[in-house]
């Protein structure tokens, strides 16, 4: 395995590089970023620590998409072909990065079914209630919210909006880091 820092703005690969490595980020916070082909970009995934990504490098020739960070991050890089042999050798391993990948697939797919939410309400007090611990009306938050707007396929604004109307409502307060549901 090997390391690599990256400084902000910094481009890890570009979409339609050759891939040849899966990464995992250690610390920082990295913007999976995909082009149109008119060159517009459409951000896919915020990155957080701990979470692989560009896995679907295994069995592509090229990378898909482009990783940029967004601040100071520390990757983790694990080539291919010796990802591959490992995988191949270690079922264990195998399985368990199975079971990861799975583990993203459906965090995207309930992204995809929030957004398909029309109301920027109901697409919120979903959200919340999906992220607070089971019996909790309580979510804390390690990222800020502006990376939650763009999980939720919102804009900032109209998420503090939305959260400052609810708040007002009384269905939620606010603190820095946490939300409660009433």
């Amino acid at each position: 395995m090997l390391q690599r820092a990256l400084a902000p703005g910094q481009v890890l690969y570009r979409q339609d590089d050759r891939a040849c490595a899966i990464f995992v980020l250690e610390t920082g916070q990295i913007s999976i970023i995909r082009r149109n082909p008119a060159g517009k970009a459409i951000i896919l995934q915020v990155v957080s620590p701990g979470e692989s990504f560009a896995t679907a490098a295994l069995f592509s020739e090229v990378y898909g998409n482009e990783a940029v960070a967004e601040i100071p991050s520390q990757v983790h890089i694990y080539p291919k072909q010796t990802l591959l042999a490992t995988l191949r050798q270690r079922p264990d391993l195998a399985e368990s990065f199975i079971g990861s990948m799975a583990k993203q697939i459906k965090t995207l797919e309930d992204r995809l079914e929030l957004r398909s939410i029309s109301s920027a309400r109901e697409r919120v007090i979903r959200y919340l209630a999906s992220h607070a611990q089971f019996g909790e009306t309580t979510v804390k938050f390690n990222t800020p919210l502006k990376d939650i707007a763009h999980d939720l396929g919102l804009s900032r604004e109209v998420l503090y909006r939305t959260l400052a109307q609810l708040e007002r409502e009384g269905i939620l307060t606010r603190t820095k880091r946490q939300i409660t549901l009433s």
